[in-house]
């Protein structure tokens, strides 16, 4: 192995680890009519300003509409299924091109995939999944388009469900 390879190995894992220390973890917090079950939904986020601000726009659109929203931090991804969802939004940054890696294996080994829907965040990085059936998006983390970013997630949601409603 190469200086160059192994430098860069060096500084994705001193990444990583300061990528999953750096920031304190998303609350736990669940929303909305539990016993409605064709219109739940998780989503698994990272804290920023930005992601925070873009959940708070998707549970205020959801939540007019009867949803049941379940928010937890991406460290507890792997607790949940898809089973239980109508759809799984996971908002995440992307660092040295590749997603957190908790993202990654949930995502390989889900097998309801069409039910995910992916904002992947990043200046430089647009790392989108290369299974089929995820929905996968990419955005810059600027605060003032959180709400676009917003309206598009929610509008896959509410197509997910209409999808799911018509089976």
């Amino acid at each position: 192995m190469d200086i160059r390879r192994r430098g860069r190995l060096l500084l994705i894992f001193l990444s990583l680890v300061l990528w999953g220390c750096a920031s304190p973890p998303v609350e736990t917090t669940q929303s909305g009519p539990v016993a409605v079950s064709k219109k739940r939904v998780l989503i698994a986020t990272q804290n920023s300003k930005f992601k925070q601000a873009v959940v708070s726009e998707i549970r205020n659109a959801l939540n007019n509409n009867s949803f049941y929203i379940k928010v937890v931090d991406i460290k507890n991804l792997r607790y949940q299924g898809t089973r239980e969802f109508s759809a799984v939004v996971i908002i995440n940054r992307a660092l040295a091109g590749r997603p957190d890696p908790r993202v990654e294996s949930y995502i390989d080994n889900e097998p309801q995939k069409n039910k995910i829907i992916i904002l992947t965040t990043g200046i430089l990085d647009a790392w989108k999944p290369d299974t089929e059936g995820v929905d996968a998006m990419t955005s810059a983390s600027v605060l003032s388009k959180s709400d676009k970013i917003a309206k598009k997630i929610v509008s896959k949601i509410l197509t997910l469900v209409d999808q799911k409603q018509n089976q």
